[in-house]
């Protein structure tokens, strides 16, 4: 896995980690999802306005929409958790200066916002280019 998706999993889970009340792990798997959601449904909207045909495609809602989510959450714990693999991501990164983790908090928030915020700006930018 890349050393920066590997330093993701590890600042999102260290953050959980400190809170008592916290479960590290959901929070990594929720966060990972949402950019990953949003992604997948920029991809998606780019192949409807490239391939009109896939936009009549009809869509089943409701219960389907909530298998589709459980399964998405489900698809991304079995890809990125594992115990002994994340023990070996909080051991590569634990002796990071305090510097370095200052700079890390940055690129890993900037990475999480950007990720979702260019998304919609992409949404938007896209819509008007084929309008």
């Amino acid at each position: 896995m890349f050393r920066f998706y590997r330093y993701l999993i590890y600042k999102i889970y260290s953050w959980g980690a400190r809170r008592p009340n916290d479960t590290p792990v959901m929070n990594v798997i929720l966060c990972l999802m949402a950019v990953h959601l949003f992604q997948l449904c920029l991809l998606l909207y780019i192949l409807g306005k490239l391939v009109p045909a896939v936009n009549d495609i009809p869509l089943p809602g409701g219960v389907f929409a909530v298998v589709f989510a459980v399964c998405f959450i489900l698809l991304h714990y079995f890809l990125f958790y594992n115990k002994e693999r994340w023990a070996a991501y909080r051991e590569e990164f634990q002796d990071e200066t305090p510097k370095e983790a200052r700079k890390g908090k940055i690129y890993v928030l900037a990475y999480l916002i950007g990720s979702t915020i260019g998304s919609i700006l992409m949404f938007v930018l896209i819509d008007i280019l084929f309008s």
